[in-house]
Formats: structure tokens, sequence, C-alpha cells
């Protein structure tokens, strides 16, 4: 019985992370075909659709413009990737399995369109209070999303890690 739980939790995460994957290259593609690199379209007050391309990793650093250093980036992503997968399959929390499982999609799209293309795309352009802080894709919200879901599960249930006690001064004096 645990055999088969244990397999139908296997299969649910790589449901979770295929699909997270999947709608992340979905909606990059319908970005390359839709958008121009000079067309901005308003969504939102705050939120456009802006093509962009990242050569690096978060906020472009790391950027890989070379074969070499696209192998290593490639490498590096890869790795974390893995890890972050084998993490979803060992979390002991369902929230905590499936924020796993959805940062290994958003990671595994952008893997994916990085082996491809040899830079990720982007498209979603934020700018609360017109301060442009960065352009974005699905993946990017999905890696959010399941790091939220992992710290909820770590904190906002009850039976949680709570706030130490406060301190007894009392008994720290020395007699």
């Amino acid at each position: 019985m645990r055999l088969i739980r244990e397999r139908a939790g296997f299969g649910a995460l790589v449901v979770i992370a295929v699909t997270a994957a999947g709608t992340d290259l979905w909606t990059k593609a319908l970005a390359v075909d839709r958008l121009s690199d000079e067309t901005v379209h308003a969504v939102l007050p705050m939120l456009d659709l802006r093509l962009a391309f990242n050569h690096g990793i978060s906020f472009s650093l790391l950027p890989a413009h070379d074969a070499t250093s696209l192998v290593v980036l490639l490498a590096l992503q890869g790795m974390l990737t893995a890890y972050v997968a084998r993490l979803a399959f060992r979390a002991t929390g369902a929230s905590e399995g499936v924020g796993f499982a959805i940062m290994t999609g958003g990671a595994l799209g952008n893997l994916i369109d990085r082996w491809v293309d040899g830079r990720v795309t982007d498209f979603l352009d934020l700018h609360p209070a017109e301060v442009h802080w960065f352009t974005f894709n699905m993946a990017d919200i999905w890696i959010s999303l399941g790091a939220a879901l992992i710290a909820w599960e770590a904190v906002g249930k009850p039976g949680g890690p709570r706030p130490p006690a406060p301190l007894d001064r009392a008994a720290l004096r020395v007699p």
C-alpha cells in the first residue's frame, strides 16, 4: 500500500513539474511569436508585455555570451534543477512537495529555453510607480510561488517552527 501511495505522489509531483515547465515554454513561445523587440503592450497600470532576452541568471547575473560560459551556466542550472527536483521527492509535507515541484518546473522551463536558444525569454515587465524593476517570465512566477508554498509549510501551519520563548532574565542572574 505504501509503495502505491509513494508512486502516486511521485507521479503527481512529475505532472506538476511538467505542467509548470510546459506553461512556461508555451507562454514564451507566444511572446516570441506575438511581440517584437520594440513593442510594449500595457496589460495593467503596472504590468506591460515587453519582449526581452536574458543571457545570464536572475537579474542578468553571470551572463553567458560565448559557448564555454553557456555550457558552464547550463551545467550549473541543470545541477540546481536536479537538486530542487530531489527536494520535491524527499519533501515531508504536501505543500513543501508541491512547492519544490513547481520550482522544478520553472527551473526546467528556463533550462530548456536556455538550452534551445542560448538565452532565456522574458516578457512580463513589472513597473510599480513607473519604476521598471525587472522583466520576467512564467518560470519566475512558478519559482516564486513554489518558494511561498515552502515557506507556508515551514512557518504558516500549526505545528510549524515557533519563535523562541521570551528570555527569563531572573534565571540568568548569578547568585
